[in-house]
Parts: structure tokens; sequence; C-alpha cells
């Protein structure tokens, strides 16, 4: 599977990209940049960016960004792309797609 298809099978089961879960979970460490160059740009979809604030374990402010895809009309038609990418690409287990037809 390529860090394209995981992105995109991540997102379309509802999962939230940040710096920490892209790095943990798919190996990328400017999330920011894949987002755009492997999501947003090819589909084009425009993935929903909220504010996050917390502290370090020494007690530091930070913040970064989630990013999450929305199903709303502007993004139909490329969620819809990205599931035949899945499929066309040779993801075999596409149950996980087939569930999210409810919530995307």
């Amino acid at each position: 599977m390529t860090r394209q298809q995981a992105l995109i099978s991540h997102l379309l089961q509802g999962g939230k990209l940040s710096i920490m879960s892209s790095y943990k979970l798919f190996g990328i460490c400017h999330i920011s940049r894949e987002v755009r160059r492997l999501i947003e740009i090819p589909f084009n979809v425009e993935l929903t960016r909220t504010w996050k604030e917390g502290k370090t374990k020494y007690g530091s402010h930070c913040n970064w960004l989630e990013y999450t895809l929305t199903a709303n009309k502007m993004n139909a038609k490329g969620i819809k792309e990205m599931r035949k990418a899945l499929v066309s690409k040779g993801k075999k287990s596409v149950n996980n797609v087939a569930k999210m037809e409810g919530k995307i």
C-alpha cells in the first residue's frame, strides 16, 4: 500500500491526521505538505483544518493542526474518486471503504 492509499483509507474511515499521528502511523513528518500533495490537489477536496492546543511534558504551550475529511457538496466528487483510487490501485480489503458509505 502506498502512502497515498494509506492516507486515503485512514481519512475515509473517519480518521484524523496530525503531526504525531501521521508520523506514528505513516512515517510522514511534514503532514501539511503531504496533505496538499497527495490528497487535496489530486482529488480536488479540501480537508478541514482544526487548531489544537496543549502542553509539552515540560509545561510549555504548543499548538498544531488536525486534518479531517468532511463530507460536503464540494468534496463529494473527490471522495468518490478517492474510493475508486483505493479499489483500482489494488487494495484488496475494501470493507472499510464500504462501511464509510454511510459516514462520508
